[in-house]
């Protein structure tokens, strides 16, 4: 009888340890970010302007969650201008840039036009293509804006396919945000360095 109280009162001071105890294992600490993460703006911060031409007007909410890490980038000068081969720039031929908002990578109606003049460029210059420069703004991590600007160029890239163009006729890399517009640390300069830009070059093959 004694026994059985003695393992009774042993089984219940180890259920009460159990059950209270299993909060010495939690923690208050934040939960570590991964490489890709990109400070948002606080709620208490003002909200950023936005301007005709802006991706995200057209509702382009689109994130970089579960965004592969990507693979070569050069630094978006070209090797010796020529892109790694693939063409050389066509002096005096200039396209307007696609603009985006704060971490976003869709391309809005507002833009859309800026893609059609680069395939109606295409379609009437045989022998040429175009290298288009994904660009972030100078916030966040270099290895997540590497991500996001691959995803703005190849987004880009995707318009000119469904428009027709050949995929041997377009080249895309990522310049992250080591190649800014504007030097500035407030929305207007972070407003222009969000952008794809277009290079139209003489192709080599």
């Amino acid at each position: 009888m004694k026994k059985s109280i003695v393992l009774s009162s042993i089984l219940t001071l180890t259920l009460a340890v159990l059950s209270t105890g299993c909060g010495l294992f939690e923690t208050d600490a934040p939960e570590p970010k991964d490489r890709y993460f990109r400070d948002k703006p606080q709620q208490n911060a003002k909200t950023e302007t936005r301007t005709p031409g802006n991706a995200d007007l057209a509702g382009g909410n689109a994130s970089l969650d579960g965004a592969q890490q990507p693979g070569e980038f050069s630094s978006g000068s070209g090797l010796g201008n020529t892109y790694d081969g693939f063409g050389t720039p066509i002096p005096g031929v200039t396209f307007n840039p696609v603009y985006f908002g704060f971490d976003q990578f869709a391309i809005g109606a507002a833009e859309q036009n800026k893609i059609n003049e680069v395939v109606t460029y295409l379609n009437s210059n045989p022998g040429t293509g175009v290298v288009i420069e994904g660009n972030c703004d100078n916030r966040g991590t270099e290895e997540y804006n590497r991500a996001l600007g691959e995803r703005r160029a190849l987004a880009a890239q995707e318009q000119l396919l469904a428009s027709g163009i050949a995929a041997n006729r377009i080249k895309t890399i990522s310049n992250g945000k080591s190649k800014l517009a504007a030097q500035g640390n407030n929305e207007d300069s972070h407003r222009l360095n969000r952008r794809d830009e277009f290079i139209a070059v003489r192709l080599m093959k």
